[in-house]
Formats: structure tokens, C-alpha cells, sequence
């Protein structure tokens, strides 16, 4: 056995022999350490330091340059100690305090909700059902959105249609990777399924525990639950196994514009007459959040218009109306939007840049979340940064560096950090910029239209919330163009399931208006190829 002290958070842990620093903490500590690719040591995200270097041999990576090697670098997932030593986490990890699953979240910060409004509410008729079933006066219910990151509960009071409160929070799936296929991988085993289930069932119900609270409302209260989600989330959260999502012909085994008892098939500790509505699911790949989501693009079922709807997230979904024609696609855009996979990336959190814009004297000034020391850069600060790349042209349309020392390219910000993009960050930014935007002309050409012929143009989700419309034209996110069409509509996912909670005729209208949707698979497009490839290049 061998003994490891473990900074900041002071608890020493006892690992087995041969066992890695991951897999060690998370047994005998309570350490989640994320691992975007699955611990199969590729991303390079599951640093830490060894305080004696020579302890812990070194985990070799392209992202673990000799110097930190040197001075103690190491990857917990491949790294086993020789002997007893200290280590010290860097800010990427999960630590359950005790055994009530009270986690304390170092790399997320917990939050409010700041999009959703009121809503007009139709109790009147639903009122008393809720009385004559439950015996409450005073109903709530509970919207959920399920993000392959993120996790937000949001309570509502039925009576007034008024948010009363909200919270956030990292899903703790990240421990098991960042994408929905490894976790599909992960729950393929009925251990794996469990155990990645209960992550996220906890989760939500510490969620659920933390709104009442602080409303001073009453789990008893609680009579209607809504969940907008990607069908991974979904079927992984019902304990329902998601393999068949991850090959052809992409079966999906949740129902969607459907009731489910909540406490029966979603865990959640609340009483258990309580029903789950789950919006329509597209596809296997076009889930509960998206049909949720349209709500909050009311001109989407317009059949006057033409409206694109875009979802930017790890998974990139896009729904297109035409006049009354409606399609949807999905893309896998990758984290690295959301800052994974990226040298100094990191999500939108204290320390990280998240806006670059010119200064009259031409320079770049970085917008720092917290207005605090540089840490990183996230994803909506990354568009704008190669953005203002482009235009002073020290990148070109082939996203090359001008001038580049060992492939990098530093902005000194004096005494608050410094901001790089390495030559490899660019690729990877346009790796997934390139799925979007071939997801959008395809699907425009199967709706046998032009980006001209838009009327607007939705961007939804969390990330795709901050982003400037400019800066998405500029590195060709959306088509030449198009920046004046762009509009926001935030964390689209919760705010529908809200919609759903306190309107019931907003289900079977979305039931009604979805039915007929038409799925794009990307890949069997002949023209698919070509597009990803012309789309790797910046619009100049």
C-alpha cells in the first residue's frame, strides 16, 4: 500500500498497488477528478503535482512540456506513485465532502439563473387537480435541464407562473468524459449504467433539496416535473441502457411526449404520484432540450418565415422551418467550444476571458469573468480572440499563425496573465466550427434554401449565449452575412421546460407541431465531406 497526502483539500488516501492516482482518490477519498476523455490519458485535462517529483514517475503528453515535467507535472490517470508522497490538484476536480453527497464543486460556480422571467400561467383549470390529487395549495414544479456539462434546476410557483428559484451545477458525469459517446461507452455495462445513474440522479435531487430551501418551499409541494435533455442524458438517467444510441440505426428507447413516474423511473425524492412530462425526442441525437428550447423561438412554427435554430453546445443540434417544411440535425461539434481540449481553456468561470474586442489605439483588451487575474480563456473568449486574429491577419483564412514561435502565439497582458492559442487549439477551434457550419448549409440545402432567405436566426444554449454575432461571421461559425440575423435566446432548454410546466397546452402543441420533423443524417449526405473540409477555413 501506499500512501498519498493530498493538497488543497488535506485527506490522505491509502492506494493499492498499482493503482492510479484517479482511480485511488475517487475509492478511498471521494475524488472526482474530470477526465474529458474517459481516463484513457488523451486529453491531458486530469493534471495535478507531485511534490516530490521522483516519487511518481512521469505520464508523458503533448500538453506536459519537459520543464513541468520536470517540476512534478503528472496525469492521475496514468500516474501510480512509488512510494508515499504528497500531490497537489489543480482546480479540476469534485469532492464529496460526506457521505449525504454534500459536494463541494471547486471547478463550477453554483448560481443563478439569470434569462427566465415570468410567465403567464393557466392554473385556473389545472389548479384543482393538483389539490384533489395531492392536497396542495400551493403547487410547485420542477424544471430540469440535463446538459452533457451543466445541470440546472429551476423551481416554480404553479399558482403565479413565477420562477422562484434556481440552481446550477457541473454534471458529475464529466468524471466518466466530456462527450455522450463515452458515456454511452461507460453505461454500456449494467455496473456502468448504475453507478453513472445515480451520479446524476443525486445530483438533480441535491439540486431539487437546494431550491426549496432557499424558497422556503416544501418537497411535498413539488407536483409536476418537466426535463428538457439530449437523449443520452435522458435514457442514462431513467437507467434505461443507451448502447443503442451509439450505433446505427441509432435506437432510441425513451418515449418522448410522455408522462413517467419520477420517483419510479427518474429516482428523484419526490412523492411518488408525481409524474416527469418529457418533450418530444427527434432523434436519437435531438432530444427533450431542443423541442423545449423552440418554445422560446415562438416564430420557429410561424409558416410565414424561415427560421434556423442552432444549439451550440458539445453537441451542435439544428432545427430549420421553412415556411411549415421542418427539419433537424445534429452535429458532433466537441467540447473545445467550451474551452476542453484547449491549452489554456477553461470554462466560463472567475479568471477566464470571455470577450475580446479592439481598443481605440488598436490594441486587444481581454475581458476577464471577475475582472480577476487571467487564468484562461473560454469559449465564447476564444471565437472572439481568433476573430480579432483574422482580422489583424497574424492568422490566415487556412487558420495558420503569420508569426509563430514553436507554433504558439502569446498576448502578453502584463501583470494580469497572458492569453495563447497554440497551432494545435486552432485546429481543434476549427474542427468544430467546421461541424457546425456544415450542419447549416446541408440542412439549408435540404430545405432548398439560402442563408438570405432567413428571417432570423436563434442561438441557444448556454455557451452560444455570449457569443458576439460578429465574431461568429468573422471565423465563419454562420455564413458571410448573416451576423445581423442572429439573435440570442440564452439557456433555451430550461426556459421551455418552464414554458411546459405552467402551460399544459404547450405539450400537445409541440407534440402536434413536431410530429412531422425530418431528421438530416449528416454522414449520408455525398456532399458531406467535401463541405467539412471547405468549412475548415476562416471567412476573410
Amino acid at each position: 500500500m501506499t500512501n498519498i497526502f493530498v493538497e488543497p483539500i488535506n485527506i490522505k488516501v491509502e492506494l493499492h498497488p498499482k493503482e492510479t492516482i484517479k482511480d485511488g482518490l475517487k475509492r478511498a477519498g471521494g475524488v472526482e477528478i474530470e477526465t474529458p476523455c474517459g481516463g484513457n490519458g488523451i486529453c491531458g485535462k486530469c493534471r495535478f503535482w507531485a511534490k516530490e517529483p521522483n516519487k511518481i514517475l512521469e505520464t508523458p503528453h503533448e500538453n506536459i512540456t519537459p520543464k513541468d515535467a520536470l517540476n512534478g507535472l503528472r496525469l492521475a490517470c496514468m500516474a501510480t506513485p512509488i512510494s508515499d508522497t504528497t500531490i497537489r490538484l489543480e482546480p479540476n476536480y469534485k469532492y464529496t465532502i460526506d457521505s449525504t453527497h454534500q459536494n463541494h464543486t471547486q471547478n463550477y460556480d453554483n448560481g443563478q439563473i439569470l434569462s427566465v422571467g415570468d410567465f403567464s400561467s393557466k392554473f385556473e383549470a389545472i389548479g384543482e387537480k393538483w389539490f384533489d390529487q395531492f392536497g396542495v395549495k400551493n403547487p410547485k414544479g420542477i424544471a430540469v435541464d440535463i446538459g452533457t456539462t451543466t445541470v440546472v434546476v429551476a423551481l416554480v410557483c404553479l399558482k403565479e407562473g413565477k420562477l422562484l428559484e434556481s440552481a446550477l451545477s457541473l454534471n458529475p458525469q464529466v468524471v466518466h468524459g466530456h462527450d455522450v459517446l463515452s458515456r454511452i461507452g461507460y453505461a454500456s455495462t449494467s455496473k456502468g449504467l448504475d453507478e453513472i445513474a445515480t451520479l446524476i440522479r443525486d445530483r438533480i435531487n441535491e439540486l431539487i433539496d437546494e431550491v426549496c430551501k432557499k424558497s422556503g418551499s416544501k418537497i411535498e409541494e413539488i407536483v409536476d416535473i418537466t426535463i428538457g435533455a439530449n437523449t443520452t442524458m435522458l435514457e442514462i438517467t431513467a437507467k434505461i441502457d443507451p448502447s443503442p444510441l451509439g450505433h446505427l440505426p441509432f435506437k432510441v428507447d425513451i418515449l418522448g411526449g410522455t408522462n413517467f413516474l419520477a420517483k419510479e423511473q427518474f429516482g428523484f425524492n419526490v412523492n411518488s404520484q408525481v409524474k416527469v412530462y418529457i418533450p418530444p425526442v427527434m432523434h436519437a441525437f435531438v432530444g427533450s432540450d431542443i423541442s423545449a428550447g423552440l418554445l422560446c423561438a415562438p416564430d420557429f412554427f410561424d409558416n410565414s418565415k424561415s427560421i434556423l435554430y442552432l444549439d451550440m453546445g458539445t453537441n451542435g443540434e439544428i432545427c430549420l422551418n421553412v415556411k411549415g417544411r421542418r427539419f433537424t440535425t445534429s452535429t458532433a461539434a466537441g467540447p473545445a467550444f467550451e474551452g476542453m481540449g484547449i491549452s489554456i481553456g477553461m470554462r466560463a468561470t472567475g479568471g477566464a476571458v470571455e470577450r475580446v474586442e479592439f481598443g481605440q489605439a488598436g490594441n486587444l483588451i481581454f475581458h476577464v469573468i471577475g475582472g480577476q487575474k487571467i487564468e484562461g480563456i473560454c469559449g465564447s473568449g476564444i471565437v472572439d480572440f481568433i476573430a480579432a486574429l483574422l482580422e489583424t491577419k497574424e492568422l490566415d483564412s487556412l487558420g495558420k499563425f503569420k508569426n509563430k514561435v514553436l507554433g504558439e502565439l502569446k498576448v502578453l497582458v502584463g501583470e494580469a496573465g497572458e492569453v495563447y492559442l497554440t497551432q494545435k487549439d486552432i485546429r481543434q477551434i476549427q474542427l468544430a466550427k467546421s461541424a457546425v457550419r456544415t450542419g447549416i448549409d446541408l440542412i439549408l440545402k435540404k430545405g432548398e434554401i439560402s442563408c438570405n432567405d432567413l428571417d432570423k436566426i436563434y442561438i441557444a444554449g448556454g455557451f452560444g449565449n455570449f457569443l458576439n454575432p460578429i465574431s461568429m461571421e468573422r471565423t465563419g461559425i454562420v455564413p458571410k452575412g448573416s451576423s445581423d440575423k442572429v439573435m440570442f435566446c440564452g439557456n433555451a432548454s430550461i426556459d421551455g421546460s418552464i414554458m411546459l410546466l405552467i402551460d399544459h397546452t404547450k405539450r400537445s402543441f409541440l407534440e402536434e407541431a413536431l410530429y412531422d420533423m425530418e431528421h438530416l443524417q449528416l454522414a449520408d449526405d455525398p456532399q458531406f465531406m467535401d463541405n467539412f473540409v471547405k468549412n475548415l477555413n476562416f471567412n476573410l
